[in-house]
C-alpha cells in the first residue's frame, strides 16, 4: 500500500513539473563577464512591457510563457541589441559576444531563420541589397514570424526607407501577418505626417548614475514625451516640469509615458533641482549637453523642448510650447476607453 502511495505521489510530482513548463519558452546564454543585466522588449503589444535578465558568471537564464510566437529585442548595456523569438515549447540558446563579435542564437523555427538571414546579411551595404534580401525571405516563407522585425530592424531603423519601399514588402507577406501588431501601428503611421527621426540608441543616466537605454522607455503601444531641458533656464525649466504633471493627470489612461531628459554638464546642479520635485516619472541626464546623441539626432537648436515618439521610438511632434503640445497630445493619442456601463437587469415576473 505504501508503494502504491508513493508511486501516485511522484507521478503526481512529474505530472505538476511538467504542467509548470507546459507552453514555455526557456532561454539560455552566455555573455561577457562586465555584463551584468540585459533587458528585454517587445517589438509590439504581443509582450508589452520591459524585463531584466540578472546575469552571473557571463551566464543568464530567462523563461516566459507566449500566447504566440512573439519578437523579443535582447537590449545590452552599450546600446547592442538583437532580437529572439519566444515560441512555445522551445528551448533557445543564445550566445552574446564582445562588441567586435557575432551574435548567435538557435532553437525553434524563428530563431534558426533569422540567424541565417542574420549572418547572410552582414556584408550587406545598401538598402537595395537588403532589401531583396527579405523580399526572398518573404517569397520563401510569407507566413513567418520573422519578417515584421527584418522590416522593423532593417527597413525601419537601419535605412528609414521611405513608405513605398515597405508598403512593397508588407504586400508580399500572406494577408493573415500583414496583421501583425507591428505591421499594424507602422501602417498606421504612414496614415499621417511621416519623419525619418528614430531614436533608439541614446544612452542617459539617472540620479544614481545609473544608464538607461532610451529604447526601454515605455512599450511598444505606449507614446513617450520626453521634456528637454536645463538648470540654466532658471525657474522656467522646474514651472514647466510641474505643469507637465498635470498635463500627465489629463491624459491618464490615453497610452503617454512621460520622462525629462537634463542636458545639464554640471550634474550637481541637476540633482539639485530634481530633489526640490517630487514628481512620478523617471528624470534623466546626459552630461554630454548640446552634443547628446538624442539631441543632435532630432535637430534641437533650443530648449526647453517637448519631443513625441510613437511607441517604435520614432518622434512624431516636437514644440517648445506646453499649450501647442497639450493640443497635439489630444489630437494623436488613442482616445481613453470609458468602462461598459451594465444595463440594470430586469426584474423577472414571480
Amino acid at each position: 500500500m505504501k508503494r502504491l502511495f508513493f508511486a501516485i505521489y511522484t507521478m503526481l510530482l512529474l505530472l505538476t513539473a511538467s504542467c509548470g513548463h507546459k507552453n514555455m519558452f526557456i532561454l539560455q546564454g552566455t555573455v561577457q563577464n562586465d555584463i551584468d543585466t540585459i533587458l528585454i522588449l517587445g517589438l509590439d503589444s504581443r509582450f508589452d512591457r520591459v524585463d531584466t535578465i540578472v546575469c552571473q558568471n557571463g551566464k543568464f537564464a530567462w523563461k516566459y510563457r507566449p500566447d504566440t510566437v512573439t519578437a523579443l529585442i535582447m537590449l545590452l548595456p552599450d546600446g547592442r541589441r538583437h532580437p529572439v523569438f519566444a515560441e512555445k515549447n522551445v528551448k533557445s540558446v543564445m550566445d552574446i559576444p564582445s562588441p567586435a563579435g557575432f551574435f548567435n542564437v538557435s532553437g525553434g523555427y524563428c530563431n534558426d531563420s533569422y540567424q541565417n538571414f542574420y549572418m547572410a546579411s552582414l556584408n550587406d551595404s545598401t538598402m537595395k541589397q537588403t532589401y531583396a534580401r527579405i523580399d526572398s525571405f518573404i517569397t520563401r516563407d510569407p507566413f513567418s514570424e520573422v519578417t515584421p522585425y527584418l522590416i522593423y530592424e532593417q527597413m525601419v531603423q537601419r535605412y528609414h526607407a521611405d513608405e513605398s519601399s515597405i508598403s512593397k514588402l508588407i504586400s508580399r507577406i500572406s494577408g493573415n501577418m500583414q496583421d501583425a501588431p507591428y505591421l499594424t501601428n507602422l501602417k498606421s503611421e504612414f496614415a499621417g505626417e511621416t519623419s525619418s527621426i528614430y531614436l533608439n540608441s541614446w544612452t542617459v543616466k539617472d540620479s544614481v548614475g545609473k544608464s538607461t537605454q532610451f529604447a526601454g522607455i515605455g512599450s511598444s503601444s505606449e507614446y513617450v514625451l520626453v521634456y528637454v531641458w536645463a538648470t540654466w533656464n532658471g525657474q522656467k525649466a522646474l514651472q514647466d516640469r510641474r505643469e507637465l504633471d498635470s498635463l500627465k493627470n489629463r491624459f491618464e489612461g490615453r497610452k503617454l509615458v512621460i520622462t525629462d531628459v537634463s542636458i545639464d554638464v554640471n550634474v550637481e546642479s541637476w540633482k539639485n533641482a530634481i530633489a526640490q520635485d517630487s514628481l512620478d516619472w523617471s528624470s534623466f541626464n546626459d552630461m554630454n549637453g548640446w552634443e547628446s546623441r538624442g539631441i543632435k539626432a532630432c535637430k534641437i537648436t533650443g530648449i526647453p523642448a517637448f519631443i513625441v515618439f510613437s511607441g517604435t521610438k520614432r518622434m512624431v511632434y516636437n514644440t517648445s510650447s506646453l499649450t501647442e503640445l497639450d493640443k497635439e497630445l489630444n489630437r494623436i493619442l488613442p482616445k481613453k476607453q470609458e468602462p461598459e456601463k451594465k444595463e440594470p437587469e430586469k426584474q423577472k415576473n414571480h
